[in-house]
């Protein structure tokens, strides 16, 4: 099968993502394409992909542009493949509150804006990249983070997301994909 892993990132960890999911689905057997949106999202060529994975991070309580657009533009052949999206961010990993409660409207927010109805959603923590924020943005972040219970030291960097989780993840869309096609096949 060949499947779409679109992806925008602002620090890099959903590129991160993005890239695991490619890897895991290569070794499932299946080409892996990926595609940054932000450089090249105008440029897909949905029919030639039989599933698609969209990854995007939240920032400031919503989605990049570039995926808001992407999603807006392809949502009705989107719709028609199996699909998943996969919201990276730090309030899944919220020690103090639930962060699935948090982002879940966020979710549900862009796919009512779009038309993006993927068939399966997965919340996925990111990371705290102290190391590439500026004096500013690293404050900020330092405050949400004693806020939620989070990591503090800005001295390093903290990664949250759970690979093995991921691979679950991957590993049932597949299952899932292929069962989706296989009921669309006409009866030979």
């Amino acid at each position: 099968m060949r499947i779409l892993v679109a992806y925008a990132t602002r620090h890099g960890q959903t590129e991160k993502v993005a890239r695991r999911v490619a890897a895991e689905l290569g070794q499932e057997g299946h080409t892996a394409e990926l595609c940054d949106l932000d450089s090249a999202g105008k440029d897909v060529e949905l029919p030639f992909y039989r599933a698609v994975i969209v990854a995007a991070p939240i920032h400031a309580g919503g989605y990049p542009p570039s995926v808001v657009s992407f999603l807006r533009r392809e949502h009705a052949r989107l719709n028609e493949l199996p699909s998943a999206f996969l919201s990276v961010g730090l309030a899944v990993a919220s020690k103090t509150s639930d962060g699935r409660a948090q982002t879940l409207p966020l979710v549900e927010k862009l796919c009512a804006r779009t038309g993006f109805r993927p068939a399966h959603v997965e919340l996925v923590a990111g990371a705290l990249k102290y190391s590439q924020y500026g004096f500013l943005l690293r404050y900020v972040m330092r405050r949400i983070a004693a806020h939620e219970g989070g990591d503090t030291d800005t001295s390093r960097d903290y990664e949250y997301t759970d690979w093995a989780a991921l691979t679950e993840f991957t590993r049932a869309f597949v299952t899932r994909s292929s069962a989706a096609l296989a009921a669309r096949a006409p009866a030979a």
